[in-house]
């Protein structure tokens, strides 16, 4: 008898320590979904932690899947039965389609000392760009070299390409005199005429539009460069 009396007050005491710990609860759900997202935009969606346990909750760090995610915690250090907030954004600048991203935050929680919120989205290209880079392999200091991309209007009005910046020296861009109606493709020629060799050549431009959902389409310059050797 005396021995199921203190296997029962062991239970007991487990079971009200484990009561007391800290808890963690994303209030809502650990799912959410941005829906359809034009490219280029930056999301925001706050998310409620809540400290459903009887010690303080201590939010440690919060680790991100992709480079695209960011996140801010209003405060890492939450008392029993109050809450606090992770603003979690979005960049979908360099995305098309369906995407799947996650959040891990680290804490002391006693249920979940790492809990992952998921989120999806569908990102929509108005300006596909195919392909998704101007790709320079032969050029050579001093030379004018050549490189394509095509630009498909994918949405229901006329877009304008109206200006462009790029801190690529030597890059110049020709872009269309008259706006791409809906469904149509054109093609965009841009010269590199490189003042130095390089072996490896990463930057980019970023073309203006009259697009109210894609304001800006950024393009990646990759290639190289070598020095003009007269034959």
């Amino acid at each position: 008898m005396r021995t199921k009396l203190v296997v029962l007050t062991l239970m007991v005491t487990a079971a009200v320590s484990l009561f007391a710990q800290p808890k963690i609860q994303i209030v809502g759900g650990n799912k959410f979904d941005f829906g359809d997202v034009y490219r280029g935009k930056i999301m925001e969606r706050t998310v409620v932690v809540r400290n459903t346990g009887r010690e303080m909750l201590e939010l440690g760090q919060v680790n991100v899947s992709c480079g695209c995610t960011g996140t801010v915690v209003s405060n890492n250090s939450i008392p029993p039965g109050k809450t606090g907030e992770i603003k979690i954004t979005f960049n979908s600048t360099n995305f098309s389609g369906k995407i799947h991203k996650s959040v891990t935050i680290n804490s002391n929680a006693a249920d979940a000392p790492q809990t992952t919120i998921e989120f999806e989205g569908n990102v929509i290209q108005e300006l596909a760009v195919t392909p998704q880079q101007f790709w320079f392999q032969n050029a050579e200091v001093g030379r004018a070299s050549y490189a394509k991309i095509s630009i498909t209007n994918n949405s229901t009005e006329p877009i304008s390409l109206t200006s462009y910046e790029s801190r690529c020296q030597g890059f110049t861009l020709i872009l269309p005199k008259h706006p791409v109606k809906p469904g149509e493709t054109v093609e965009l020629t841009a010269e590199l005429k490189a003042k130095s060799a390089t072996q490896v050549l990463n930057d980019g431009v970023s073309i203006k539009t009259s697009s109210k959902n894609e304001p800006n389409v950024f393009v990646r310059i990759f290639g190289a460069v070598k020095e003009f050797k007269f034959q």
